[in-house]
């Protein structure tokens, strides 16, 4: 059996994957065996050819119709080999030994589901990945002190990881099922990560295995349709994880903290809609749709 299957959703991003290729194809002395699978979201750049051409070793899935990441991921996934499955980014580039050390550190410790790595910019620094489980008391700390996200504080208080680069026991995804496809993007790790746990894993850190990300080049920072898809998503994952009451709590907080960012955006004169359609979106759908609607659109076309 194979030791790992890396899971890559490509969208548009044809010279990043391909670097990112590279650096899983060329890591010396590795000692474990790797299957490589591109799921290709139905990319207009020439990134399947591209694929095939330098790297006829992958396994490219090439869509013709486009959809969410965790559904992208359970496409792989159904036909994945591997005992671990690598998720990864398009934009994630592997360093060296990443690969056995978070192999090892599944198989030595079999309590624990999900390795993460140590994630860093291009520029070296260090990318917070790890953090508490979300709930409402997170929501209102997050909401009195805005730009200060509250972060895992030791291993046991790891209750999700960024999903740009996470190793997972196999087993452990079939035991819930793999990502849940009601997220069209964003949360969707949160969500897995939170389902694993309740289902008795554990989440570990694994500092000594490197990844360097670009983040958020698929989607833009600033971009409306990204603000309309991360609320809905939290909201599915309010419904999911939250009691009744405190799912209406944190609309209103949520709700309240997005409604002040963007009135200090304005006052700023930057852009204040993202905020605004985070501030609605804490209660329901606004206007104009978000990333699913974009795709759905590229689907009818």
């Amino acid at each position: 059996m194979t030791d790992v299957t890396v899971s890559i959703v490509n969208h548009e991003n044809r010279d990043a994957v391909l670097e990112s290729l590279a650096a899983l194809s060329h890591d010396p002395g590795r000692r474990a065996t790797v299957e490589l699978i591109v799921v290709d979201n139905a990319s207009t750049d020439g990134s399947v050819a591209a694929i095939r051409a330098a790297r006829p070793e992958v396994e490219v899935v090439a869509r013709t119709d486009r959809a969410g990441y965790g559904a992208n991921h359970n496409r792989a996934l159904a036909q994945a080999t591997g005992r671990h499955v690598l998720v990864l980014n398009d934009d994630a580039v592997v360093q060296p030994g990443a690969v056995d050390a978070l192999v090892d550190h599944l198989d030595r410790h079999p309590d624990v589901a999900v390795a993460c790595p140590t994630v860093r910019t291009a520029d070296g620094r260090v990318e917070v990945t790890l953090w508490p489980r979300p709930g409402l008391r997170l929501d209102v700390a997050g909401a009195l002190r805005p730009g200060r996200p509250p972060q895992a504080r030791g291993a046991a208080g790891i209750g999700w990881a960024t999903g740009c680069a996470l190793m997972v026991r196999r087993d452990a995804l079939d035991q819930v099922g793999g990502f849940d496809e009601g997220y069209f993007m964003y949360s969707e790790e949160v969500d897995l990560c939170v389902r694993l746990v309740d289902a008795g894993h554990r989440i570990a850190s694994v500092p000594e295995a490197v990844v360097v990300h670009e983040g958020q080049v698929s989607t833009g920072v600033l971009s409306p349709e990204r603000a309309v898809e991360m609320a809905r998503s939290r909201r599915r994952y309010w419904r999911r994880h939250y009691a009744p009451a405190a799912r209406v709590a944190a609309q209103v907080v949520v709700g309240a903290q997005f409604a002040s960012l963007a009135a200090v955006a304005a006052v700023r004169r930057r852009p204040a809609r993202p905020f605004v359609l985070q501030a609605i979106g804490s209660f329901r759908d606004p206007r104009g749709g978000g990333l699913r609607e974009r795709a759905e659109a590229f689907n009818r076309s």
